[in-house]
């Protein structure tokens, strides 16, 4: 018997949070760039932000050659742009001036997987770089993150937008983080639920 798969993004319906998400018409462009390790990853979460923003590019590729094949160009995809991603020299988002910033890119993998795509992207490397001061805690329960105050990619891009555009309500992508937490959490015994929550 086949399993029933969502058309829209890929995973069983059992752990498919599409019914919960909303248009976000955010004016600010996103650019994601995905290790090609997360594709398909039953946990991710950057199937919510494709569901959910109006304005998203999604790049799979780790060196500049994958991302180049992918679609991505660094020498005209990113004017105006920046990284959010901390690290040295990585400036604090809330308490920067951000008006000349129209298009932001966000590395989505694993701390260590999104490294290698910095590392390998001298482009990227070089672009105004930042990092949050005070993000909201996280609510991903299901996947565990290498440090405190560590976002998943849609909750970081959630919390990004309502700094830029504070006017805009990205609660529609939380709802539909929250009904992914929930369906995962459904898929594990009740007696480990302590080992994630």
């Amino acid at each position: 018997m086949r399993r029933p798969i969502c058309s829209k993004c890929g995973v069983h319906l059992n752990i498919c949070a599409c019914e919960a998400c909303a248009l976000v018409p955010n004016r600010t462009g996103v650019s994601v760039l995905q290790h090609p390790t997360e594709v398909g990853h039953a946990k991710g979460t950057v199937r919510i932000l494709a569901q959910c923003l109006t304005r998203l590019d999604l790049f799979r590729g780790e060196t500049p050659e994958d991302l180049r094949q992918a679609g991505f160009y660094p020498q005209t995809d990113t004017r105006n742009s920046a990284l959010l991603f901390p690290g040295p020299g990585s400036d604090t988002l809330e308490s920067s001036d951000l008006s000349h910033i129209h298009h932001w890119i966000v590395l989505d993998g694993t701390w260590r997987k999104a490294a290698r795509i910095l590392h390998q992207n001298p482009a990227l490397a070089a672009l105004p770089r930042f990092h949050f001061a005070n993000p909201p805690a996280s609510a991903y329960a299901i996947r565990k993150a290498p440090g405190e105050h560590q976002l998943a990619t849609a909750e970081a891009v959630a919390y990004l937008l309502s700094v830029v555009e504070p006017e805009l309500d990205t609660q529609p992508i939380s709802r539909a983080m929250e009904t992914l937490v929930d369906k995962q959490m459904a898929q594990i015994p009740t007696r480990l639920h302590k080992h994630y929550r």
